[in-house]
């Protein structure tokens, strides 16, 4: 790992521990860089702000679960994992989208549109749905689960992990299911 690397980590390492007691909108770079010993020209240097910082703390956290790697198949072993995270640092998520809940839309939504559009694209083999009819419904898709993980934080975490990884996931095969018998019936 490079030092550049590095400080991004501790960074938002620092940012998840004050965000455990303390609301986002309470803290500022001066909390942030004293609690890692940093001064506030490295965070600079690494972030223009304190809600990027919060993004690549999201990305490189729990959302880090949804990578390259995920696929329609270990769907829901892969969100299982992420929302165990999520739920382990409930503190962090509650006191960040209590305050900020785009930012974290933002940041899953963005990470889940190209693991659906992918998702998409491999169902559509006979490209039939047009890219930008894809594109749009992978927003529409992952917008909802960013819904689904939102309401899942702000009501306690009720439900465990497994229940809403396996719901998200059987969104996804169903919507596979629904792509395969459009398949067939416009190929009859």
């Amino acid at each position: 790992m490079t030092i550049v690397h590095d400080t991004k980590y501790i960074l938002a390492e620092a940012l998840l521990q004050i965000c455990t007691e303390k609301r986002f909108k309470k803290v500022s770079i001066s909390m942030i860089t004293a609690h890692c010993a940093l001064n506030r020209q490295t965070f600079y240097y690494h972030f223009a702000d304190k809600y990027e910082l919060l993004a690549f703390t999201y990305a490189t956290h729990a959302l880090a679960e949804l990578d390259d790697s995920t696929t329609l198949e270990n769907w829901e072993q892969h969100t299982a994992s992420m929302l165990v995270a999520i739920k382990e640092a409930r503190a962090f998520y509650r006191n960040t989208t209590c305050d900020e809940v785009a930012v974290l839309a933002e940041t899953f939504s963005t990470i889940t549109t190209r693991l659906l559009l992918e998702m998409f694209e491999r169902l559509d083999i006979n490209h039939q749905i047009e890219g930008s009819n894809r594109e749009f419904y992978a927003r529409f898709f992952s917008y909802g689960c960013s819904g689904v993980l939102i309401d899942w934080i702000y009501s306690d975490f009720k439900e465990s992990p497994e229940v809403i990884a396996e719901g998200l996931h059987r969104l996804a095969k169903d919507v596979e299911l629904i792509a395969y018998h459009r398949y067939v019936s416009l190929d009859n």
